[in-house]
């Protein structure tokens, strides 16, 4: 069981950039088949109400780039020795969309830079990745993370759609005073349960691909991707919990003594479940990301700490949790001391700036 702890590493910036296009569940009704009741019973139960989508030709790594750059109007870029970028929507199948991001921001051509392919436990990986470098002797990491996943739920899929935002995330770490514990999962045997089956080295993109085909969930194409609701819901349920139990005996810390449990915004429904298996308020566990945002993937964590906590991180000292399950299928919390860090309010991208 993969368990980590570290000292002497501070989180110091947190910035989220979100799509241009504010879409709501009213006017994609029609592409869904939704009546009034069945929107009704939709944003009651599951959350839905408004998602931040890209227009035009934006990237995952523009919306990262805006988000990094707000940093650096604070903070001095040419510390920053590596960059990572967590996202399952590169610029290109190759090369890494990181290298690409060096080029851009600025940075140093000593800068480490790699991509990782993960998307809703993507934030707690891309974390420890930073946390591990900067334990090696880095002093300045720059993680990014998010998807616009607009790019790959099809306009028709109910199933899917509904839920996606698209936003980028700029987090920053440096040596510092505070520590982080980290455990995490995987488990491979369900990862047809959250897939996108055409475009790799195993089904290879075709013209097959491209065809909208009907299923009982939604329309969609072989480009897109696939979520069987029910067996995401059940191992959400299933394994979220027990991992907190892991991190609360990991770290000797009671669960009275974390201030804010900050968790990728799957659904309303999800996160409802999982605060009441931990007797939680909303008030610790944010919900509300996804109800206005859409599910930002592995920006998700970070959009809920720029959208409804900016205020509480930015002026506070906090212990915070951190947590993302999903795709993969794979799983993973950490424990971290915040101290005033910058955290501004979620920005809205800003087209050919």
């Amino acid at each position: 069981m993969a368990k980590l702890h570290f000292d002497n590493i501070d989180i110091k910036a947190v910035v989220t950039t979100v799509g241009d296009k504010r879409v709501t569940i009213e006017e994609e009704a029609h592409n869904f088949g939704y009546d009034e009741k069945m929107i009704k019973r939709l944003k009651k139960r599951m959350g839905f109400n408004s998602r931040y989508v890209v227009s035009g030709d934006t990237c995952t790594s523009d919306l990262c780039v805006q988000s990094a750059e707000k940093i650096f109007e604070k903070f001095d870029k040419s510390r920053v020795e590596a960059l990572l970028f967590v996202s399952q929507t590169p610029d290109y199948k190759a090369p890494s969309t990181a290298i690409i991001m060096q080029d851009r921001l600025g940075l140093s051509k000593d800068t480490i830079a790699y991509d990782i392919n993960l998307g809703c436990s993507g934030f707690i990986n891309g974390l420890l990745n930073a946390y591990s470098l900067i334990n090696s002797g880095l002093e300045s990491v720059l993680l990014c993370v998010g998807d616009v996943a607009s790019r790959f739920s099809y306009y028709q899929d109910k199933n899917l759609t509904p839920l996606m935002g698209d936003g980028g995330s700029a987090i920053l770490i440096e040596k510092g005073k505070g520590s982080g514990d980290f455990v995490l999962h995987s488990d491979g045997s369900g990862y047809r349960h959250l897939i996108i089956p055409d475009g790799g080295c195993r089904n290879p993109f075709s013209e097959e691909s491209l065809k909208p085909k009907e299923f009982e969930d939604g329309i969609r194409r072989g480009i897109d991707m696939y979520m069987n609701g029910g067996e995401i819901f059940n191992f959400t349920l299933k394994v979220v919990p027990n991992m907190f139990d892991e991190l609360f005996e990991f770290s000797k810390t009671p669960k009275d003594n974390i201030d804010y449990f900050v968790l990728h915004q799957a659904n309303r429904y999800i996160l409802q479940n999982i605060a009441k298996k931990l007797e939680l308020t909303e008030d610790r566990l944010p919900m509300s990301t996804m109800t206005i945002y859409g599910n930002q993937n592995s920006a998700s964590i970070a959009g809920t700490i720029n959208g409804f906590l900016s205020d509480k991180f930015s002026q506070n000292s906090i212990k915070a949790l951190f947590a993302g399950f999903g795709i993969g299928l794979s799983w993973g919390a950490c424990l971290v001391d915040i101290d005033k860090i910058y955290a501004p309010e979620i920005q809205i991208y800003k087209r050919g700036e």
